[in-house]
């Protein structure tokens, strides 16, 4: 494992949110637009006139960690019109929606079920199918994503065919092997020079800093063995921010919680991290 610089790698800081608000003004992230008499998450598919008004982070439940984890991984992407890119994990994120209209070529891999409702909520778009309900999400805001519902490392695409894999808030839903296994997948799907640019939850209940292993969301993951089982570099960072490298420690990261964007109704913060495949 290769680590370069110390900006982009590391815990999402309060201070992010106010550099990233222009960002998520303008796509209304990360809970959509204000709108006039807004209904709940389950009825804007089927009972709005005009369920675009919402904007494309609208639909799926998320957390005030995404206030910095989009336009983070929006500003240190390095996005240009052809790319082709994979979202990990969108579902009806408006993420996707985001690359595309910068012109990429957008691939959504997500196995999860639309009723699990952790992620979404049962009943969108009425009783459709998982692929419908995409394809009538991406339709509202005139985009094309191509959405796969198998696991990343499951799936058949051909090695180094994709530019920049991103995975927000994915991984620390699966236990270490898989998640290893999932970035391992990455690293054989990019390009020479492509990057991999993940936010990883880092739970203040779960150890090291509590007693349980694993809550409803997921586990505190082992960053440095998760970067160390590949060959790619991660450029930008500290080390002593992210769970399982030497330099980390949780009283130290504690002690620090106030710089922090904590999550206002759950104990979590971000770690941000960008691995290059070498050239």
């Amino acid at each position: 494992m290769h680590i370069e610089g110390e900006e982009f790698c590391m815990l999402a800081k309060k201070a992010d949110r106010v550099a990233y608000k222009q960002w998520n003004e303008k796509w209304g992230a990360p809970y959509g637009f204000s709108v006039e008499r807004p209904l709940m998450l389950a009825h804007r598919f089927t009972e709005d006139e005009d369920p675009a008004r919402y904007g494309p982070f609208g639909f799926q439940p998320t957390s005030h960690t995404r206030e910095v984890e989009y336009p983070w991984a929006h500003s240190v992407a390095e996005l240009r019109p052809g790319l082709r890119v994979m979202d990990v994990g969108g579902w009806l994120s408006g993420f996707q929606v985001v690359l595309a209209k910068e012109g990429c070529e957008v691939v959504n891999v997500d196995p999860s079920s639309p009723t699990d409702q952790r992620w979404t909520i049962r009943g969108q778009a009425g009783e459709g199918s998982h692929t419908a309900i995409h394809r009538w999400f991406t339709s509202l805001f005139d985009v094309d994503v191509t959405l796969v519902t198998e696991r990343l490392q499951d799936t058949q695409f051909a090695p180094a065919s994709f530019d920049r894999v991103f995975a927000i808030s994915v991984l620390e839903h699966v236990d270490q092997a898989e998640a290893q296994e999932v970035v391992k997948t990455m690293e054989q799907l990019l390009v020479p020079g492509g990057l991999a640019v993940l936010s990883i939850d880092l739970f203040l209940d779960l150890e090291p800093f509590g007693a349980f292993t694993q809550n409803v969301y997921g586990r505190n993951l082992d960053v440095c063995a998760l970067v160390g089982s590949t060959g790619m570099t991660m450029v930008h960072g500290d080390p002593a921010e992210l769970h399982g490298f030497p330099e980390f420690d949780a009283k130290s990261i504690v002690a620090r919680a106030e710089e922090f964007n904590l999550g206002w109704s759950y104990p979590v913060v971000s770690q941000l991290v960008v691995l290059r495949k070498p050239v």
